[in-house]
């Protein structure tokens, strides 16, 4: 982040979004009244949350940050994956609301300061996903890797459109070659970023990554080679 970006479909000529491989394990039975929303406070005695299991919602873990520690450059980090290898930092001040992308299972929370020279002990805390919005498998079943992974992004501008089918073919008009595109889902359904594989003669070359605003707009860049 099947369903499409905002109900966006494929354009003449573009496939439509295939039906995606997924993690189809059991997923953990969710306890009644499992908060939806993560509650992180940034402390003068260390990060606190308000939890240890919570439930994602269809675009992904909604996350709200405050910070009582009246320290300055403030940062949420996470950490997921094996060996907790993956994750991120964005920048936070008190009632800041962070929609993370972080998948079902273990995550690792902790606040950061002063341009992360200062940072809390991380807290653990799970992820469900009692609506079964995280998918993932797809993209790799295409022989594609994510579109964060990318090495060749900075060599084009991204595409912008009113529409995630004009912001790619504002970026593929970029392109020395035709192609044309199929969203897969990778991550959550609802998720404001959601990732295509991009096709050369039917075969997959590239990935990209279309990405709504909070105005509304669209925004399309290139991603890895498949």
């Amino acid at each position: 982040m099947i369903l499409v970006l905002l109900g966006i479909t494929a354009g003449c000529g573009h496939s439509a979004a295939p039906a995606a491989t997924a993690d189809l394990a059991v997923a953990p039975s969710v306890p009644p009244g499992t908060a939806d929303v993560v509650d992180v406070v940034c402390a003068p005695a260390g990060t606190r949350v308000s939890g240890t299991r919570f439930a994602a919602q269809r675009d992904g873990l909604h996350v709200r940050v405050q910070n009582t520690s009246g320290a300055t450059g403030v940062y949420l980090t996470y950490r997921h994956g094996r060996g907790m290898g993956l994750g991120g930092g964005e920048p936070v001040q008190s009632g800041t609301v962070l929609v993370l992308s972080a998948p079902p299972g273990q995550l690792q929370l902790n606040c950061a300061y002063d341009a992360s020279t200062r940072q809390d002990r991380r807290v653990a805390i799970e992820v469900l996903d009692p609506a079964r919005a995280w998918r993932t498998g797809a993209l790799g079943a295409l022989g594609c890797s994510p579109p964060e992974q990318s090495l060749i992004d900075w060599v084009y501008r991204p595409g912008t459109g009113s529409t995630a089918e004009a912001a790619l073919t504002a970026l593929a008009a970029q392109l020395d070659k035709p192609v044309t595109w199929r969203h897969v889902q990778e991550g959550y359904e609802a998720a404001a970023s959601q990732v295509y594989v991009l096709t050369r003669a039917g075969v997959p070359w590239a990935t990209a990554s279309v990405t709504r605003s909070a105005a509304g707009g669209y925004d399309a860049s290139l991603g890895s080679l498949c």
